[in-house]
């Protein structure tokens, strides 16, 4: 989705709400983290950017979350954009691992209008997600959660989504399917996930079913962020 900096200079950031534990410093608001191995991946969500935290970088941050913070670690800490004084908040909700996907299932071949309005919104969304913040895109959207009326949505995106372009699509397509969905009232979840060595990727889900990508493709990435 895009690339990866490493925090051994100054990541000009803002950090995912939670985890953090010091009762006089937060997590920056923006951002989002997930650790893999000894490593933290972040991602700001304002500046729709990813950067690293790894070695004497990544063993700070790992004892702010821990409590165990001096005041240099803090001091290098906020210096690089990671915390803000405040009081710690909750942490961001991750959706509940994914078990499968629609698009691995039999789905029953969708009528020509849907395809051709999923086109459509697929290509608003590919503008969209050009003009758009990530904390702009990862808003919660209203609905009932029912992934066992997604099938000819889900049909329609997969199939419209062959006529386009492969490079970069899964965050246009993600968007696409969650509109048309919202459209008749469903609800679902836009996830971010990361791995190492680094890859980023994004997909819908309705609770532990995938809507917008096959299961094997999305099981070896990390959640980072969802909404």
């Amino acid at each position: 989705m895009t690339d990866l900096q490493t925090a051994v200079a100054k990541p000009d950031a803002s950090l995912a709400r939670g985890t953090a534990i010091h009762p006089h410093y937060r997590l920056r608001v923006h951002l989002r983290v997930c650790k893999i191995g000894q490593r933290f991946i972040f991602l700001d969500l304002a500046a729709s950017r990813y950067f690293l935290l790894e070695s004497e970088a990544a063993a700070r941050f790992a004892a702010f979350r821990e409590g165990s913070s001096d005041f240099r670690e803090l001091d290098w800490l906020c210096g690089h954009g990671i915390i803000e004084p405040g009081v710690p908040a909750m942490s961001a909700e991750l959706p509940i691992a994914a078990a499968r996907s629609l698009i691995d299932e039999p789905l029953d071949r969708p009528a020509p209008w849907m395809v051709a309005e999923a086109l459509a919104v697929q290509l608003v969304a590919r503008r969209q997600v050009l003009r758009a913040s990530l904390m702009d895109i990862l808003r919660p959207v209203p609905g009932r959660k029912d992934a066992k009326t997604c099938g000819p949505v889900v049909a329609a995106c997969h199939i419209a989504a062959r006529y386009r372009s492969a490079t970069d699509r899964c965050l246009p397509n993600a968007v696409a399917m969650r509109k048309m969905l919202a459209r008749r009232g469903i609800a679902s979840e836009l996830v971010i996930g990361v791995m190492l060595p680094f890859a980023a990727h994004c997909w819908l889900q309705s609770g532990e079913v995938v809507l917008s990508d096959t299961f094997g493709r999305i099981q070896n990435f990390h959640p980072l962020a969802a909404a």
